[in-house]
């Protein structure tokens, strides 16, 4: 029986993703988030390259600091001032199964998909969810037609 091919980042990701710019302001990436209805964004420099992501907990910095309250605090923070500059990024020939480990271990959201170096699209965790119900329904009909036996030697018999 063979399985249906295994699929990668390359398949499952968003490439129609929203980025944000280090000088950007914050309140303005804060409503570009709210608008494109997103937990987060990659930042990014004009030529593509990953700079760091900005999430709503990393947003959530700007409510959470004192200095929100005082006068010292500034309208022209920017992104560079709250995002997180150590990413996961993953290459996009990495194999679904293996994307969802990483979220698993790592309760990441988004994982940024970069080749040599530029960023391409994301992986989210609703991708891979779509990406196995599609590896799902390759195989049903060959379930469905195909007489199927365990190996042989995958069988244990106890004594």
């Amino acid at each position: 029986m063979s399985n249906p091919r295994l699929l990668t980042a390359r398949d499952i990701m968003v490439t129609s993703s929203v980025t944000l710019r280090p000088g950007m302001g914050i309140h303005s990436a804060i409503g570009v988030l709210l608008k494109a209805n997103v937990t987060g964004c990659p930042v990014t420099n004009p030529d593509g390259k990953l700079l760091g992501i900005l999430s709503e907990l990393d947003c959530m910095k700007l409510i959470a600091s004192e200095e929100f309250f005082h006068e010292g605090h500034s309208a022209d923070d920017c992104v560079a001032d709250y995002m997180s500059e150590i990413c996961t990024s993953i290459p996009p020939g990495f194999g679904i199964f293996r994307v969802a480990q990483l979220f698993f271990e790592t309760g990441l959201r988004r994982i940024p998909v970069l080749e040599d170096g530029i960023l391409i699209g994301q992986v989210t965790r609703a991708g891979v969810l779509r990406g196995i119900q599609r590896m799902d329904k390759a195989q049903r009909p060959r379930r469905q037609f195909r007489d199927f036996t365990w190996p042989v030697d995958s069988i244990r018999q106890e004594p």
